[in-house]
């Protein structure tokens, strides 16, 4: 059953809030459709734009005095929903996240790598603000699986950028896609006094549907394991 037009625009109008909500910034979206567009560039600009978010530091984790040293490497690139059957889903993103934590197995012990990956599904990128989502690939409880971390790129250089990640200073429990916490760890010098290069974040138009559509499912139960979270 399709929705009225009051129906659709408050649909439309409710999911683009509660995106922008769990972002934390409300900057309006990139309006490049709204600018004449040169003859030489209409072939591109009738391809399909995504946000995306790449980038590799070590950062700085407030939480963690005595071993604050976090590394991301990321490499998203996607939309927050795509229309399927005329309907929203949630989650059009592809890519990867890998997070390394360099601390020792021990107390007093050597320090070493500790890696990990999310496989990527949802992006929502305005401004310099971003949000990355996906399915933890390593071995943690099931409720802790959805991953969420934000990414901002300073106007002030890659050295001011920033990242949070929702294992950190916020309850990992039940993460839900897009509900990332700021973005809490500064870039910094790594454990061998290392700069790493930052992250890149580049927004595009959200994907706003025409006509008739559904809204979405319902989400999955925070326990994950539905049949497309399984690992892999």
């Amino acid at each position: 059953m399709t929705l009225s037009t009051k129906q659709r625009a408050m649909v439309v109008g409710t999911a683009a809030a509660v995106t922008v909500t769990a972002l934390g910034a409300g900057g309006a979206m990139a309006a490049d459709n709204d600018r004449p567009v040169a003859a030489k560039d209409r072939a591109a600009a009738a391809k399909p734009r995504e946000m995306h978010v790449t980038g590799d530091a070590w950062v700085n984790f407030p939480g963690d005095t005595e071993y604050p040293h976090r590394r991301f490497i990321v490499d998203a690139h996607g939309a927050p929903w795509k229309i399927e059957n005329n309907k929203i889903v949630f989650g059009a993103a592809r890519g990867t996240v890998k997070f390394d934590h360099y601390s020792p197995d021990e107390p007093g012990g050597p320090s070493k790598h500790h890696w990990g990956s999310i496989k990527v599904d949802y992006v929502m990128a305005t401004g310099p603000v971003a949000v990355v989502s996906g399915i933890r690939q390593d071995n943690v409880p099931a409720n802790q699986r959805r991953a969420t971390l934000t990414f901002y790129q300073s106007p002030d250089g890659h050295r001011f950028d920033r990242m949070g990640f929702s294992w950190g200073v916020v309850d990992p429990r039940c993460q839900t896609m897009g509900s990332g916490p700021a973005p809490f760890s500064p870039v910094s010098r790594g454990p061998f006094n290392e700069r790493i290069t930052g992250y890149t974040v580049k927004d595009a138009p959200l994907p706003v549907p025409k006509g008739d559509f559904l809204p979405p499912d319902s989400p999955a139960d925070c326990s994950f394991k539905d049949e497309d979270t399984q690992r892999g």
